[in-house]
């Protein structure tokens, strides 16, 4: 009888424990998330690397993002604007 209660005990431990099955399996989780983070972190920091790259050797690049996120544009360029009921 005591040998049954020191095996429940044991798997009781074993499963639920401080250290257990269920502790590890969360850790197991959190850390595939944290690496999948990870992986979008460097693809964003590959991206920005890139953006850098071209800002420092291309000219027209600067003149796109000027044009395209700034909203400028050079003297005697015609701008069309669309309607926001037409989109």
């Amino acid at each position: 009888m005591f040998f049954v209660i020191e095996i429940f005990i044991f798997l009781g431990v074993y499963f639920f424990g401080g250290n257990g099955l269920q502790y590890l399996t969360r850790l197991k989780n959190e850390n595939k998330q944290m690496h999948d983070q990870l992986q979008y972190l460097k693809q964003q920091m590959v991206a920005l690397e890139k953006d850098i790259h071209d800002w420092n050797s291309n000219d027209f690049y600067k003149e796109k993002i000027a044009r395209e996120k700034l909203q400028m544009a050079r003297k005697g360029d015609q701008i069309y604007f669309l309607d926001s009921e037409d989109d």
